[in-house]
Parts: structure tokens; C-alpha cells; sequence
């Protein structure tokens, strides 16, 4: 999430490194792929393999497989089809299997585990998410379903529908408030200290390095005089000083300079570079030589702390996955846009600001209203939003899920709606000037192309592009890049 996903969202901007210049190491993906299948997917399946003929497991084992599902979801939104019927005992060696086949695997166990947990029945003593509560797991199965059925509705719609349209009849069984929100929560001791906290707080990291919020998405909450920005985003260490020339009050001959401060500032994606033949205005770049430490940070007592927590679903996100959904005929007590306004109420609770009245009533976030934004720093995108519902809703989505950095990289995939730009400095090995956003992640090479050769050379056979970022998932909207 810190080095990929964030990057991919536009919530993090310019950070160092192959991975937030739209590339990726040989090591770092090897050590992504093993952790999913051997530290956490190899002991989950251990639990369903060992207890699913208990009854005295039966809560356990659909927990299990709600976890199995998740990690799933995750694996083959980033890579496309990978090893599932077989992959999780010794073998070294397996198949892959499709993304549908797979997304049906997971949207059935998922379903079972929401029909099938029973609230008295055997807990999860040590329950890190839920402290053993069995209603919040089977809300969690369910909310789980039906924010994958809708990730999937571009290449699969059948089966999302059938999926979604199941949930949407029972919003009685999805999460209902905040106090839901479902998340995974670090602590204060030392052993269990969050990985921003330990890798950006506690030592002194390379600036280059350190998360600072991405210009696109602030410009975004500044466009619309957005209350959730000092909840979201630190103050600069030291604040650009601005100098205007106005009118002098009382007079319309008469001018006079004025100062002022700009505490708030992202990093552009790329930093400061610009691509030739495009007519960017470098040369007038008002961040050109602002030291990096200058950029404003995420909320540090928020998404820094040593307990900070990671958010799988929230209820601001569960509201905007059911404007959606009602957009598509999926059912629903509400209509597309009190769902939308719901999801922005909630938003503005979750984070403990006021102002939404005011906020909804702005053009562009009002329903069926529209507003032309202010352009990015090279012009290339503005923060401007169209009347289509679908776009409103995407845009708040983004601007709520921060940090939920590969939610919304999927979310932009299948919709293409978010206004974020190309990356300016793309890492060498691509041989490109610029970079569109990547279609998904490269299987690892070592794990794969030498420990499982034969099950690797048939998967990318099967890609578009071969084992590249460009390769468009079965769950992408088709994409025409920047030319």
C-alpha cells in the first residue's frame, strides 16, 4: 500500500523508488507473492482442511474462508489469474486459474459464510478484527460481496448482478455506521507498532521516501472548500509564501503587494518534471525548488500512529458502493443519490468534521449539478465534475477512502473516471517518456517463471501483453493511454 497502491490512487505523490514510478523490483514482488501464499493463504487453508468436518469449528472455518476471500480479492484484482485450486499444499508446483472462475470461488464462500455464521455459535477468541464478535463477521462476508461483485462488474456483469442484486435485498446484513467500520488496528507496543510509524516516525527517513500528500488529490479537497482537508492532511513545516498584487481597499487605480502563507501543498506524481512536446508550463512552476520536506504529510495522530488503523470497508465507502449499485438496477431502500449524500455524511463523521450541509450544496457535489474545478499545476486535468451521477459518486469515493490506496486503483480501472495524470518520471526501465497508470502488477519472477515455470509461461500466454503492467485485467474498462 505505502509503496504501489497509494502511489497508483494519487494519494501519495513523487515518493522515491521503482514501485511509485509505475515499475517494480524483482525482490519486492517475490516478497509480496510469498507472503500472500505462505505466510497468510498456506495457514488459513490449514484451518478449513483441518476442522471443516467439526461442527464445533463451523463460525472458525467460515471466518477462515472470508479471510481466504479477501486476500483473494486482492491478488487477483493486482495480477490477474493466479494459483488457486491447488496452490496451497506442498506442491511448488500448480495451475492458474482464471479470474472469473476464481471471483466465483470467492463471491460463494463469501455468500455461505454471510448465510451461515451463527451469532451464539463457536468465536475466534483471538480475534484481532472483530474481538470474537460472529455478527461482524457474517456483515463483514456480506459487505465484502458486495464490494467485490461491484469491482467486477465491468468484465463479469452477470455474475456481479446476481451477487450484488442478493446483498442489496438484505442491507440488513451489510455494515449500518461507523462504529462498524471494519478495519485492521495496530498498537502502542513496541512489537506491534504500525508500519508507517516505525518506518517514517520513530527514525528519521529519507525525504525522498516519506509519504506527502499527492497534489491532484489535494487540489481536489481545496476546489470544493473541502472540511475533511486539516482532518486528512498536516500543515507544510514551513508554508510557501505567496505574493499578489490588489487593488488597495477603497480604490481602483491604487495597487499594493500583499503576502500571505500557503500551509497546505502536494507533491506532484512525478515531481517537478514535465514531458517535452506537451506545452507544460515548467518553466512557471511555482513548487520548482521547494525542498521536499516542505510538502504536506498525512494526518500524522491518523495515519501515522503507532495504533493506527488500515480501513478494508467503511460505511462512508459501503454508501457509495450502494449509489452505485443502484445505478445499476441492483435494488436498494434509497435512491442513487441519498445513498451518495449518506456516504458523504458519513465521511465527514468518520473524520469528526462539520460543514457537510454547506459542502453538498456546493456546485459539482450537489446532485445533478456540475462546476469546471481549478486545473492541476500543469493543466493537464482540473478538479472539474460532470453532472453524471456516476462521476460524483466516483470522486467522493476517492476523496473519502484515503489511504485504501489499491480499492480505489481498482475502482479507477473499471471506471476511468478520476481525474489523476500520468506519471512525469517514470522509472528508466520502462523506456518511456510518461506513464499511464498500470493495469496490474508483474508475477514475480523467481516464485514463478523458475519454481513454477510451466503454470507461469501458460498464464501469460493468456495476457494481453504478457507479464507486463499493461496488460488489461478481464475486470478493466478498456483503456486508450494518453498519446
Amino acid at each position: 500500500n505505502d509503496q504501489m497502491y497509494n502511489n497508483y490512487a494519487s494519494y501519495y505523490g513523487g515518493k522515491g523508488g521503482q514501485f511509485p514510478k509505475f515499475f517494480y523490483t524483482d525482490p519486492g514482488v517475490d516478497q509480496y507473492w510469498r507472503r500472500f501464499y505462505v505466510n497468510i493463504l498456506k495457514n488459513t487453508q490449514e484451518i478449513i482442511d483441518n476442522y471443516s468436518d467439526d461442527p464445533k469449528y463451523a463460525n472458525r472455518v467460515h471466518i477462515a474462508k472470508i479471510w481466504k476471500s479477501y486476500v483473494y480479492s486482492v491478488l487477483v484484482s493486482t495480477f490477474g489469474p493466479v494459483p488457486y485450486v491447488d496452490s496451497l499444499g506442498s506442491n511448488t508446483t500448480t495451475t492458474y486459474t482464471s479470474e472469473e472462475a476464481i471471483y466465483i470461488a470467492i463471491l460463494d464462500m463469501l455468500k455461505a459464510a454471510g448465510e451461515g455464521i451463527t451469532v451464539s455459535g463457536d468465536k475466534l477468541t483471538t480475534d484481532p478484527v472483530f474481538n470474537g464478535n460472529n455478527l461482524m463477521w457474517k456483515k463483514f462476508a456480506n459487505t465484502l460481496r458486495l464490494k467485490i461483485s461491484l469491482r467486477i462488474s465491468e468484465g463479469f456483469p452477470t455474475l456481479a448482478q446476481n451477487h450484488g442484486v442478493e446483498v442489496m435485498a438484505n442491507e440488513a446484513g451489510l455494515i449500518s455506521s461507523n462504529t462498524e467500520n471494519i478495519a485492521m488496528k495496530w498498537e502502542t507496543i513496541l512489537e506491534n507498532w504500525s508500519f508507517n510509524y516505525r518506518r517514517y516516525i520513530f527514525i528519521t527517513a529519507n525525504q525522498d521516501v516519506v509519504p506527502y500528500i499527492n497534489l491532484n488529490y489535494l487540489l481536489n479537497l481545496k476546489t470544493y472548500r473541502d472540511p475533511r482537508l486539516v482532518a486528512l492532511i498536516e500543515p507544510s513545516l514551513s508554508p510557501l509564501i505567496i505574493r499578489d498584487e490588489v487593488f488597495k481597499s477603497g480604490s481602483i487605480t491604487e495597487k499594493i503587494i500583499v503576502e500571505y502563507e500557503l500551509p497546505y501543498f502536494g507533491r506532484p506524481l512525478g515531481g517537478n518534471a514535465t514531458v517535452d512536446g506537451w506545452d507544460l508550463n515548467g518553466n512557471d512552476n511555482i513548487l520548482n525548488g521547494v525542498e521536499t520536506r516542505r510538502y504536506s504529510r498525512p494526518k500524522v495522530d491518523v495515519f501515522m500512529a503507532q495504533d493506527m488503523s488500515y480501513n478494508l470497508i467503511t460505511y462512508a465507502e459501503l454508501n457509495f458502493i450502494k449509489a452505485e449499485a443502484q445505478l445499476k438496477g441492483w435494488g436498494g431502500s434509497k435512491t442513487a443519490e441519498q445513498y451518495y449524500y449518506d456516504g458523504i455524511d458519513a465521511s465527514f463523521q468518520q473524520y469528526g468534521v462539520t460543514g457537510e450541509n454547506e459542502y453538498k450544496n456546493r456546485d459539482g457535489i450537489k446532485w445533478g449539478t456540475s462546476s469546471t474545478g481549478d486545473r492541476h499545476l500543469f493543466g493537464v486535468v482540473n478538479s472539474g465534475i460532470s453532472a453524471n451521477p456516476l462521476d460524483k459518486i466516483t470522486r467522493q469515493r476517492w476523496l473519502a477512502s484515503f489511504n485504501q490506496g489499491h480499492d480505489i486503483w481498482c475502482m479507477q480501472k473499471r471506471t476511468r473516471l478520476l481525474p489523476l495524470i500520468d506519471q512525469f518520471a517514470p522509472d528508466g526501465a520502462l523506456g518511456l517518456d510518461y506513464a499511464s497508470l498500470p493495469e496490474r502488477m508483474a508475477y514475480p519472477p523467481f516464485s514463478e517463471s523458475v519454481l513454477n515455470n510451466d503454470g507461469f509461461q501458460e498464464a501469460v500466454s493468456n495476457l494481453s501483453q504478457g507479464n507486463s503492467l499493461y496488460s488489461e485485467l478481464k475486470i478493466n474498462k478498456p483503456y486508450t493511454p494518453t498519446k
